[in-house]
Formats: structure tokens, sequence, C-alpha cells
């Protein structure tokens, strides 16, 4: 089966990359404010890792909200409390990386989703990923999502890929900048999943 990774340069897809070896990997500017420095930290992390990569650019900006965005106060109207909430985000990315796929004789579409993304997003949840596995499915081509770190820590699957080190260095979690915000909860995460991994004094 052939595979397509949505690798966004940060330290879970990355370690996912470097632990499945997927067929390709996709980067997608969606219109997210740190587009340049996760295509940048993607495509070098592709690179480092020897895995064929192509970067979509599929500006969505006119349906965004939260942290990633360019207007972080738009969640409140829907009661969302994860800052870096965006409307839809991964059954977009998902559509879009399949809807890629699919003509180019890919089956599966794998995400970088972990153990913590199911308490934080609704999209990050087993019941959405079986629920949009079986909506891609039934369409042409019977395209599958899966997400094979999901029951790990990031902490946990940085030790179990055994991804290297200044390939690691390449990565970009911020969710507010092209350069890391040391406050932001992806700059945070990084920081802390480093530290447990043992991979940041």
């Amino acid at each position: 089966m052939s595979r397509l990774l949505l690798l966004s340069g940060g330290l879970d897809s990355t370690a996912l990359a470097a632990m499945v070896r997927p067929e390709h990997c996709l980067g997608i500017d969606y219109g997210q404010v740190a587009a340049d420095a996760e295509h940048r930290a993607a495509r070098e992390v592709a690179r480092e890792l020897d895995l064929p990569f192509v970067h979509l650019n599929m500006p969505a900006s006119a349906l965004a909200a939260g942290l990633m965005s360019r207007d972080a106060d738009t969640t409140s109207a829907v009661g969302v409390t994860a800052p870096e909430w965006w409307p839809f985000r991964n059954q977009l990315l998902i559509t879009i990386a399949a809807a890629w796929g699919v003509t180019r004789g890919f089956h599966e579409v794998l995400l970088g989703t972990v153990a913590s993304d199911g308490t934080r997003h609704a999209d990050g949840t087993a019941e959405f990923r079986i629920a949009i596995d079986q909506l891609l499915s039934l369409q042409e081509g019977g395209m599958h999502v899966s997400a094979p770190a999901s029951g790990l820590t990031t902490d946990e699957l940085l030790t179990r890929s055994q991804v290297p080190e200044h390939v690691l260095a390449w990565t970009h979690s911020c969710h507010r900048a092209n350069l890391p915000c040391a406050n932001c909860p992806g700059c945070v995460k990084r920081s802390e999943s480093l530290h447990r991994a043992g991979l940041l004094q």
C-alpha cells in the first residue's frame, strides 16, 4: 500500500516520518501564519530523511480562526477552549491530501496525530478518524486514513522513532510566527516533549 504522510515539519509528523518511512510526504500552506517556517522545516526534514516531498499552496485564510490565523479572537463565539483551533482543519488537510494522492496511486493518508491531540481537538479523536476514513473509503479510489502514533505521547514517539537530533533541529512548532515565540501551545509542547525524551537539557 502506498502511503502519503501529511508532513507539517513539527515534532510529531517528523518523528512519524522517521519511524514509518512513508512512500511520499506532503506539506500544505493553507494560510497559517507560520506557513513559511513549516514549509522550510518539512522540506528539510524530508531531505534529511531521504523521503520524496511535495508542497501545495492551498490558501484558506478566509476560513481561519485561532492562534494559527491572523485573528486569534474568533474562537470564543463557538465555545472552543484550545487557542490554536482552526475550523475543520484536519478535515480540510486530509481532504486535500486524499484528493492530491488518489490520482497519483496513493491509498492511505498518514496523520501525525498523538495521544494528547484527542483531548484537545475533536478532529484528533479516534471517532473522527474512523468517520473520515469511512467517508474517504466510500469515494473513488477507496482512500484510507490512519494515525500510527495515535496511542503514543510525543516523547514516546520521539524515543521510538529514533529520529536523529540533527533532523529535529529543523522542526518548527510555533502557532504564532515563523520564528518561535516560546509561549504558544506548540512551542511549549515542543520544549516539554524534548525535555521528557531527554533531547533538550
